[in-house]
């Protein structure tokens, strides 16, 4: 695709704008340049540039091997290096058929092609964020120029935008894509007539060995169906997958490739199969076979079976697919429901529809015991050889046919092959004769299972769990979406619950009842913090939610987010003395979250010893009711940057990074992490930070640095700090819970740390976070980090924010950061709460959160691996400085 950009400095080749423009450079592209000058004789036009990206390269590095592998090094997206928009035989405009109008936010080759040709061809109007769509086209009557498009979308309008991932075929939403996707559903048909005209007869199906027998069967059937109102026959390239041409003719009713078929008369699928099968078009063609595919014998055989199993039983069929759907972290509509969330459903409609049998297929050995378990004597299955993800992960294959090839070879494989084409078509075509169908995502077997039952199911549902979200939230109340969360969500895969870790020693023994009685009061606060987190129709959401919270005596984690914690953003365990709470950090911050622990503490010592306690100032309480403001997200106060306009300014060289975290993996393992909590009187910490000019948060970055700096004396490279400030003062929103945090990044050279004593470091320190931390900067940053939320919003929208997580972590070198929260304000009770530990998710690198209660300042260290060095160098120069009641404990 060409992205039309501002002209810049560069020598480069210079063509003239005109309405060709488009095939000039791409006729440039295929020589091998990539970048244009573009001027207009006329002077109607400003000077701009052109430049080439291929079209698979618009997808992150990670989501593009998935891809790559997914279909054996095919393509999502045609390269269309040569099209023609005269060439309407091969111009899909029954595309647009169904829409009144286009909505347009991005300008791009694609997109000013696409307009081009619904205005030349029907009479939609098009409404445009953009007046560069009017260097390319001249409509006034039909060309809207509008500042911002609605907020809600309109199903009979075709909302184009820019990015890759918006492709329609993950959602079964053509209404809302990118620009390279509405353009391919235009043009497919040219990406594989490669500007021949024709007469074409075929159309070959080549497939990967990849490809499973369901799938198979379901790509030639759609491939036919779609292809017959052109007159196109579909037939299997021979050979093409991992089943001999002997098998299937010994199961199966396949055509074979028709003698007359050339190069010339027959369109080859090829590698951009998924090309053809993702489109509009071809999906108004779903697999559509019944019984007479099978051979006659192997029908009968299984007729027969299905009459003994089912009999005159009222039975539900599942298909639960698992293995490598999870070995390979497939997102969007490739993400299948867990068996917890099976269940759920399950559950619901034999409670509903009075199902006497479940028959159960899946070749997860995992999947059929929690599901047999949940209810016995209910589940019925084929006898067939199954595995675990576990099994999958020792013999290093992510896909089942991987795996097959390594536990069998030559005629062994080709033996054990049959056996489990046959075991799984039995199953499916048991599930055709059940009742009712639940699936637990999209795959092949759906479509062949619901092509062989024709339409006489009772009910039947795929669960779309990434889309959806999980069925046990489905009915629940939505509130509004998630804005400034996603920023975190975008720190962690989406399967995974991001949260904190806060660990309270307490004086006394935790009483789990001072605890609920504490909460409830808190909550009547802060109601905020009883919604649930979760996702509905691609979207991350707030939800009502009336499941009770989480208050265990245990030593486990109690995880919030999802089931485990009753879907609620925070959970409570507790040991002995030991308060445990744990917190996504979706729906808050640490900041935020600190509101709410002083108003919770404050009702708990009420609660534990029967008395009224003074109000620290500031604290709210129940008596306060509702906290104003608590939901205002600042981010939005500022108008959206597009953050690769700042990567220049804020990407730095080379720095500094522990040759402990140099590892192969993308996150730390939990059982490498460690925790220590290092206490030490407020007195003596702001005698000290008085005496160097500095502020709590200065004296732990320097102090920091130079601890690093102790233990590495050979380093050369800069020591960067990252320190996460709250925006609510600069924007006022001082109340708010939500993730309202920008990220300052501080160099320590050696040289600055060696050759300047603490006073010089901290003064710089702190001259540098004040201009950070200036009305005009925080403003600034709170749009970038808007336009970082509304990106990952479409990303997650499209199930590819976890790609991105995975590409972003590939480049990312260990971080050290430092944060200081303040002081929890508390009365006399303050010094009865002793904070251990506080930290996110396990990383590579270090992470150090400060916060005052009662008498002392507790620096809650967390590191991504072994040792006790660092620590240890940091407490000694706490130590040096005259901080004399400093001391450190490991903290589990």
């Amino acid at each position: 695709m060409l992205n039309i950009l501002e002209r810049n400095t560069e020598e480069l080749t210079t063509l003239n704008h005109s309405t060709k423009v488009f095939h000039e450079a791409l006729s440039k592209v295929k020589k091998g340049e990539t970048r244009f000058h573009v001027t207009d004789p006329s002077g109607s036009v400003p000077d701009y540039d052109l430049e080439y990206i291929d079209n698979m390269m618009m997808f992150p590095d990670q989501l593009r091997g998935l891809i790559l592998k997914m279909t054996k090094g095919g393509a999502t997206y045609a390269p269309f290096l040569n099209y023609d928009e005269t060439d309407l035989d091969n111009i899909c405009l029954r595309f647009l058929d169904q829409f009144k109008k286009i909505e347009l936010d991005v300008v791009d080759e694609y997109s000013v092609n696409v307009v081009s040709i619904a205005l030349k061809h029907t009479d939609l109007h098009v409404y445009v964020t953009d007046e560069k769509i009017n260097w390319f086209i001249s409509d006034p009557d039909r060309v809207h120029i509008v500042e911002s498009l609605p907020t809600e979308r309109d199903k009979d309008t075709l909302r184009i935008i820019a990015g890759p991932f918006e492709m329609g075929y993950t959602k079964r939403d053509w209404t809302y894509l990118s620009s390279v996707a509405a353009f391919q559903n235009l043009f497919f048909w040219q990406a594989f007539t490669g500007g021949r005209k024709g007469p074409f007869r075929y159309i070959e199906v080549e497939l990967s060995d990849i490809t499973g027998i369901g799938g198979l069967l379901s790509y030639v059937s759609m491939c036919s169906r779609a292809g017959e109102p052109r007159g196109l026959k579909a037939f299997l390239s021979p050979g093409c997958t991992r089943y001999p041409d002997e098998l299937l003719s010994k199961y199966f009713q396949m055509d074979p490739k028709p003698e007359d078929s050339t190069p010339d008369n027959t369109l080859m699928l090829g590698k951009m199969m998924s090309v053809f099968t993702t489109s509009w078009y071809v999906n108004q063609y779903p697999s559509n076979f019944d019984e007479s595919i099978l051979n006659e014998a192997f029908a009968a055989e299984m007729r027969e079976y299905a009459d003994a199993i089912l009999g005159d039983r009222k039975v539900l069929g599942v298909l639960a697919r698992g293995t490598d759907y999870v070995t390979m972290n497939l997102g969007a509509d490739r993400r299948h429901a867990t068996p917890d969330q099976m269940i759920s459903v399950i559950r619901e409609w034999i409670e509903e529809d009075g199902y006497e049998k479940i028959f159960l297929a899946t070749e997860d050995n995992d999947n059929l015991e929690k599901i047999r378990a949940a209810f016995p004597g209910k589940v019925m299955a084929i006898s067939q050889e199954r595995h675990t993800v576990s099994e999958m992960q020792k013999k290093n294959a992510s896909l089942i046919y991987e795996f097959e090839q390594k536990l069998n070879t030559g005629k062994a494989y080709v033996d054990a092959l049959e056996d489990t084409t046959v075991n799984y078509f039995y199953a499916l075509y048991i599930l055709a004769r059940c009742d009712a169908f639940l699936c637990s995502g999209q795959c092949n077997g759906w479509d062949t299972v619901r092509s062989l039952n024709a339409g006489k199911f009772n009910r039947e549902r795929k669960l779309m769990v990434a889309m959806e979200g999980d069925p046990a939230v489905e009915k629940w109340k939505e509130i509004r979406p998630v804005t400034a969360g996603i920023f975190a969500r975008g720190a962690y895969p989406t399967n995974k619950a991001f949260f904190m870790t806060y660990r309270f020693d307490l004086k006394e023994p935790v009483n789990p009842d001072a605890v609920k009685t504490a909460w409830d009061k808190t909550l009547k606060v802060y109601p905020y913090m009883s919604y649930a987190v979760a996702n509905r129709g691609g979207k991350l959401v707030l939800l009502e939610n009336n499941l009770p919270f989480v208050i265990k005596e245990t030593a486990e984690i109690v995880e919030p987010y999802e089931r485990s914690g009753n879907f609620h953003s925070v959970t409570f365990c507790y040991m002995a003395n030991a308060l445990f709470v744990y917190v996504d950090h979706v729906p808050v911050d640490g900041t935020g979250f600190q509101l709410v622990l002083e108003t919770f503490f404050y009702h708990y010592y009420c609660a534990l010893d029967g008395c009224e306690y003074p109000v620290p100032e500031g604290v709210l309480t129940e008596k306060d009711g509702v906290a104003p403001g608590q939901e205002v997200d600042a981010y939005l106060m500022s108008d959206p940057i597009d953050p690769k306009t700042m990567m220049g300014k804020l990407a730095g060289g080379k720095v500094f990074t522990l040759k402990e975290s140099i590892l192969d993996d993308l996150f730390a393992k939990k059982e490498d992490c460690r925790g220590y909590c290092i206490s030490v009187n407020s007195d003596e910490m702001m005698s000290y930070a008085k005496s160097v000019k500095g502020s709590p948060m200065s004296v732990l970055a320097v102090t920091f640095a130079n601890a690093l700096e102790r233990e590495n004396p050979d380093n050369k490279l800069p020591i960067s700090v990252i320190s996460p400030v709250s925006v609510r003062k600069v924007m006022g929103n001082t109340n708010s819970l939500l993730h309202q945090v920008v990220h300052n990044n501080y160099n320590f050279t050696p040289e600055e740390l060696t050759g300047n004593d603490d006073e010089a470091l901290n003064t710089k320190f702190r001259e540098t976070m004040k201009g950070f931390t200036s009305e005009q900067n925080i403003r600034l940053m709170c749009g970038v980090y808007r336009g970082i939320c509304e990106g990952y919003a479409k990303a997650y929208a499209a199930g590819a924010l976890d790609n991105i997580i995975l590409e972003t972590r590939a480049k990312t070198n260990s971080a050290f950061s430092v944060s200081y929260l303040g002081t929890l304000r508390t009365g006399d009770y303050g010094n009865r709460i002793r904070m251990t530990a506080f930290h996110v998710m396990q990383e590579k690198g270090i992470m150090l959160q400060t916060t005052e209660v009662g008498k002392h300042f507790y620096i809650d260290w967390y590191q991504g691996f072994p040792g006790d060095k660092y620590v240890k160098a940091m407490r000694d120069l706490m130590l040096e400085a005259g901080m004399k009641s400093v001391s450190i404990e490991r903290v589990e």
